[in-house]
């Protein structure tokens, strides 16, 4: 199992992993919430070229919606993205995650050159990786002999529709989230207080939104898996008290891709 330590605002991590199934702690030791999102980058491109060439009308993207009031939808359509980015892969990580806390996912990574991510903002809506949360990670050819773990949980994403199935008791769960149909899935868990809202952990999640992940987030971040490629399976260990909690979907959870679950005592 390797560590990945995320701060205000860097990546502590190996510079080189064999590929195969791979267990990552994520600790978030930073002030912020954090997530991690691997990209898989097309053959001949590095981190540089993600951070000179992507992330430059990626901010300015942003920052069309934060200071200038642009609509979300308007800002993507004049964002000139480099045409080799189509050809990237979102190939897992951990979901949104408090600070002070950790969590542990498995996913199987190909050989390649990737590319972390933190895309939460600072309290003065700058991105993470505008900040420096952007790091450069090679997987080896050489195969892990890791497999991956059992879980009691399993979680299907598809197309616009979240089913879970297992028994949510308090205590440690292993969950396997399966990527069925469709694109730019992931699965985060939030736990909400007595009197907290699903809807207020709806309108923080989309990063484009004015007010998307910026913190404080409305309820207690306990990570997740992030986005994989249709047909793959990621895993993360999740421990639940009583109380209630919230399965949902960033990219898609206002389109009805969420699940409110109570866990009884």
């Amino acid at each position: 199992m390797l560590e990945i330590v995320a701060t205000d605002y860097a990546f502590d991590a190996p510079e080189k992993i064999p590929s195969g199934w791979t267990t990552i702690e994520f600790i978030n030791d930073g002030e912020d919430p954090h997530m991690l999102l691997f990209h898989l980058l097309p053959e001949g491109k590095t981190l540089d070229h993600f951070a000179g060439e992507l992330y430059p009308p990626v901010n300015e993207w942003w920052m069309a919606v934060r200071d200038d009031g642009m609509d979300p939808s308007e800002a993507r359509q004049v964002a000139n993205l480099p045409a080799w980015f189509g050809d990237a892969q979102w190939m897992g990580g951990a979901g949104f995650i408090d600070p002070g806390l950790s969590t542990k996912i498995t996913m199987k990574l190909p050989p390649g050159t990737y590319v972390m991510e933190c895309y939460v903002k600072t309290e003065d809506g700058e991105l993470h990786a505008m900040e420096g949360m952007l790091r450069e990670l090679t997987v080896t050819d050489e195969r892990s002999e890791a497999t991956p773990p059992e879980a009691n949980i399993d979680i299907t994403l598809s197309n616009y529709e979240m089913d879970i199935y297992g028994d949510l008791t308090p205590g440690s769960h292993t969950v396997a989230v399966h990527f069925a149909e469709g694109s730019n899935h992931n699965e985060h868990v939030a736990r909400l207080d007595s009197d907290g809202s699903v809807q207020d952990v709806l309108d923080w999640l989309p990063w484009l939104e004015h007010d998307g992940l910026w913190p404080p987030a409305p309820a207690t971040l306990l990570g997740g898996m992030n986005i994989l490629p249709e047909g793959e399976t990621g895993y993360f260990k999740l421990d639940l008290e009583p109380g209630r909690y919230l399965f949902v979907s960033e990219m898609t959870g206002r389109a009805g891709v969420l699940e409110e679950v109570t866990i009884e005592p």
